[in-house]
């Protein structure tokens, strides 16, 4: 009984010896990409002009925390140009300073793109009960995504234009 064990083990390893080595050369033309791609990061440049923006009070008048300010943007790679996609963010008022005259806004975007969704997270500062004017800019942290993006790591910086309602966008994907 042992020299059958020993007959079956050394055959399962001869067996997997074979097929193993067709297994290694077929799976990386599968999923063929140069070597450099994976080691570089992958830069977006979008513009995203505002479409709507709803402010929603959930406590006392005024700004406190809590309140919301949704917005919806059309996605161009071109100032004015075709939109390809479309973004939803969502700021909370997370806490305020009545002395330096700044919201704290906890700020969550989904990007809808060719290729699937993009979400990015951050913090922004803005003067109290405003929103951002022509030159603000701010990085938030890109979180993940599907579709193409399923799994994306990285950076977007925004800079409000000087037409006051498009942003420009600009997206860092690290190396996955």
């Amino acid at each position: 009984m042992i020299r059958n064990t020993r007959r079956l083990c050394v055959a399962a390893v001869a067996g997997s010896m074979l097929a193993g080595p067709a297994a290694v050369f077929i799976a990386p033309a599968a999923h063929a990409a140069p070597a450099a791609d994976k080691r570089a990061a992958t830069t977006i440049v979008l513009y995203a002009e505002n479409r709507g923006i709803a402010r929603i009070e959930n406590n006392a008048p005024g700004p406190d925390n809590s309140d919301l300010v949704h917005r919806e943007l059309a996605l161009s790679f071109t100032l004015k140009g075709p939109v390809i996609g479309v973004t939803y963010s969502q700021a909370e008022i997370v806490a305020y300073n009545p002395v330096a005259k700044i919201d704290i806004r906890r700020v969550e975007t989904e990007k809808s793109l060719p290729g699937g969704l993009l979400l990015t997270a951050g913090i922004s500062k803005v003067a109290i009960g405003s929103l951002p004017q022509p030159g603000w800019t701010e990085t938030y942290a890109v979180i993940g995504g599907t579709g193409k993006y399923a799994g994306a790591r990285g950076t977007e910086r925004l800079t409000l234009l000087e037409d006051g309602v498009t942003f420009k966008v600009v997206i860092t994907l690290l190396p996955r």
